[in-house]
């Protein structure tokens, strides 16, 4: 009887609640001042900050149908108007130009520690998830806004390619892999700039022992000042990745090398430089990304880094030395999953 009592009181205090909704009315947006309008994203960057950002750091967010429930409206709201405090899309055209480059530079920073989308509103919005291409296309935009606009904005009647879209596949980055491949991958040729670089390693199968013959590896990374940089015939997904990428296959042994120059870490930014890395197994349906391959001498490279390291291939933090040549040399071994 007394559960029944206290059953019948909490029905009652929450049947109460639901008489005190949330307001939901969206505030007042001057459309000369939204982010669309002063810094002009492309339609590829806005659609990710739109997915991403736009329900708690803007005047245009869509309210769940759960968002009708007390408490659960409450929290929400408290997390939107914190949100729009914090930084607002629908305003940013109020601040100038140099306040407006240090709040998308932060963005980047954010973004780049996973730190944002909240993991709480991921698990409620998939759509708001970035993979790993999507967070350098978002950051690459935040940090050089012009710049990338211009690089990434096409004609409007231009054709787009099978890997054009904000969504492509991850398969994309074996888009325009030549017939025949080696062992050995050359991102950047003798005129680069930048201190050379040199990677060799061995793949292996799960048990950590066996050499895995016939591995794709694509690798892509920024130039010596941290950039993604193109040459203006970029198609499909390397209008993302940029001019400094291969691909190679290991051989019987599972070896690969990589011959580039050491990358930049991106302007401004407290991330450590690194390569992106994609293998496809024989067989698999599917390429997945590993850890990023980093660099042991890298201020950035903490403990709290390396235990952050939680993807596939093992640890990608690889210790250089640099020869009388001025070459620098390194070695990652990658266990697959």
């Amino acid at each position: 009887m007394k559960t029944k009592i206290i059953f019948l009181g909490l029905a009652g205090i929450a049947a109460l609640l639901q008489f005190f909704p949330i307001d939901k009315t969206l505030p007042h947006s001057s459309p000369e001042q939204e982010l669309q309008a002063v810094q002009h994203p492309p339609d590829a960057v806005f659609s990710l900050l739109k997915h991403a950002c736009y329900d708690c750091h803007s005047n245009n967010t869509r309210y769940p149908w759960y968002a009708n429930i007390q408490p659960l409206g409450w929290w929400i709201q408290d997390h939107i108007e914190h949100g729009r405090s914090e930084l607002n899309f629908s305003e940013i055209g109020k601040w100038n130009e140099a306040e407006r480059r240090d709040l998308l530079e932060h963005c980047a920073r954010v973004i780049e520690k996973g730190m944002m989308p909240l993991n709480s509103y991921v698990r409620m919005h998939p759509e708001a998830k970035l993979d790993r291409r999507q967070k350098d296309m978002l950051m690459g935009w935040l940090l050089h806004p012009e710049t990338m606009s211009k690089l990434v904005k096409q004609p409007i009647n231009a054709a787009p390619d099978s890997c054009d879209g904000d969504n492509e596949n991850i398969r994309c980055c074996f888009a325009g892999m030549p017939d025949s491949l080696t062992s050995a991958m050359v991102i950047a040729g003798a005129n680069e700039p930048g201190e050379r670089l040199v990677i060799k390693g061995q793949v292996f199968r799960r048990d950590g022992k066996t050499p895995y013959p016939g591995v794709l590896i694509y690798a892509y990374h920024t130039d010596m000042h941290g950039i993604y940089s193109k040459n203006g015939t970029e198609t499909g997904i390397r209008k993302w990745h940029g001019r400094l990428h291969g691909w190679c296959r290991t051989d019987a042994e599972g070896r690969y090398s990589i011959q580039s120059i050491r990358p930049a870490p991106y302007p401004r930014s407290d991330g450590p430089a690194h390569i992106h890395e994609v293998v496809w197994e024989p067989g698999k349906d599917e390429p997945y990304y590993i850890n990023e391959t980093v660099f042991e001498d890298d201020v950035h490279v903490t403990e709290r880094y390396r235990k952050n390291e939680r993807g596939p291939g093992g640890s990608g933090t690889i210790d250089l030395k640099r020869g009388a040549d001025g070459i620098w040399t390194g070695r990652r071994d990658i266990t697959l999953k």
